[in-house]
């Protein structure tokens, strides 16, 4: 499309967007810029920012807990193309007309007993016009999705792990029930407690952390600009984050793209809308997980982003050198040149209800392994209590999964540290203790464990970059 047309599109676009249904929200043009459209409604506020080069943004804020639920941008390709990132912003939008209720989860040891209390709090909770919503599960899915409601409900049974709870979920509000209020299914005093710590407490809301690791000392690259993506899925949506260095590896524009799913037309909007502001860009490295041989991505966690050629699909579209890599791979090597103690290291990264990963240094080296398959820690061949998906669901299921998966890989590469991201396990002595038992503790590798891994991925993937353009 030539810059006319372009030119032509957006204007139609930005006309289209003010004559839609305003009868769940207000939708006109901000008082302050008329390259701006703003969208109210009751709990939200939205805004359609008309950059130049027909460069277009989207982002939906919650305004009760300022979460943004929703952002991208993209260059004006085509009026389908733009209607249906506008149609998927609506989406999110609509969700907060009206107030958003308080998620409570209610967790007993396997969810049955708790089933009908939670009908009966919910039942409770409309008659007495309180906006919340309980639901009950059992205590081995309570980790997978603890993250998606507000206030957390421990049955008597379970009671015994809040602390563990509150130290995993440690943005949410975590309560136990007492057992005379459970043994009589008592609503009025368990709404009474909830409604106790909600103003009590203020609700905590996800914020991001803010990046410890000290600037790198890497070859600058003159006249080279490195562009390097991270996907990443996180509770319910998936993100794109992203970084651009410039030849001294300074961090010159960063952003992170939020939505349920993502294709690799996101991934496309977000190269081309950096390329057309910065057209020097002479590499292109992305991170995902999964298996990445020769460019080809299999086992991923991100649905719509397995078993296809991503490495020919950018490189049929772009000039620049492209670099993909494992994400695992790209974090062992970012906290490996973040630090000068250890020469070998183990990057373990343990997702809840998913296959873990590990990236391996041996002696300043990054191992890939034949078809890049090393540090694929699913593949170990361990005799393990219940299936590795299953323990990954719980604490106590994780460190049996991560000790056993530790002890494996010490015996055999003999690293100097385990650097763990694992939210499963907060204690990292409980593992060392477990570890123990296989391993006499005079060779054990000393345990790390990090909270932010995103931030050694980007880093991780612009060293990988200047390593294969050289």
């Amino acid at each position: 499309m030539d810059e006319f047309l372009r030119d032509i599109h957006t204007m139609l676009f930005k006309q289209w967007i003010l004559i839609q249904d305003q009868s769940q929200c207000q939708i006109y043009l901000d008082d302050k810029n008329e390259n701006i459209i703003d969208i109210k409604t009751n709990y939200s506020f939205s805004q359609v920012i008309f950059n130049p080069l027909n460069i277009i943004e989207l982002s939906v804020t919650n305004t009760m807990t300022q979460n943004i639920e929703f952002y991208l941008h993209f260059q004006m390709k085509t009026m389908k193309h733009a209607t249906e990132l506008f149609n998927e912003m609506m989406n999110n939008i609509l969700q907060l007309v009206d107030k958003p209720k308080i998620k409570i989860l209610l967790s007993c040891s396997g969810g049955l007993t708790t089933s009908y209390f939670a009908s009966k709090l919910n039942e409770a909770a409309q008659i007495l016009d309180y906006h919340y919503e309980v639901r009950a599960i059992g205590y081995t899915d309570l980790f997978n999705v603890g993250n998606e409601y507000d206030v957390i409900l421990l049955a008597p049974q379970i009671s015994f792990m809040h602390a563990k709870v509150q130290e995993i979920l440690k943005d949410k509000i975590v309560l136990k029930v007492p057992p005379q209020v459970f043994a009589k299914y008592d609503v009025a005093k368990t709404l009474q407690l909830v409604r106790h710590a909600l103003e009590h407490q203020k609700l905590p809301h996800n914020s991001k952390t803010e990046s410890t690791i000290k600037p790198l000392q890497v070859i600058p690259h003159q006249n080279t600009k490195i562009l390097v993506l991270s996907l990443f899925r996180n509770s319910l949506r998936v993100h794109i984050a992203y970084h651009l260095y410039d030849e001294q590896n300074h961090i010159i524009s960063s952003n992170e793209i939020i939505k349920f799913k993502i294709s690799m037309e996101d991934i496309y909007d977000v190269i081309d809308t950096i390329l057309l502001q910065y057209p020097r860009i002479q590499i292109i490295g992305i991170s995902t997980p999964g298996i990445i041989n020769n460019g080809f991505v299999a086992s991923t966690s991100i649905i719509g982003l397995n078993n296809f050629n991503m490495y020919q699909l950018l490189k049929e579209r772009y000039h620049q050198h492209i670099v993909i890599d494992n994400d695992v791979n790209t974090a062992a090597v970012g906290y490996y040149a973040s630090q000068q103690q250890f020469s070998s290291l183990i990057f373990l990264f343990q997702p809840n209800n998913h296959f873990g990963g590990a990236g391996i240094i041996v002696n300043g080296q990054l191992v890939k392994g034949h078809a890049h398959i090393a540090g694929e820690v699913q593949y170990l061949p361990l005799n393990y209590s219940a299936p590795p998906q299953t323990l990954a669901k719980t604490p106590e299921g994780a460190l049996e999964l991560v000790s056993k998966t530790i002890v494996a890989l010490s015996s055999v590469i003999g690293p100097e540290a385990i650097i763990l991201s694992c939210t499963l396990i907060p204690d990292v002595d409980e593992l060392r203790k477990m570890i123990a038992q296989y391993i006499p503790e005079k060779y054990l590798p000393r345990i790390i464990k990090i909270e932010n891994i995103q931030e050694y991925i980007l880093i991780g993937q612009l060293i990988l970059c200047l390593q294969e353009y050289k």
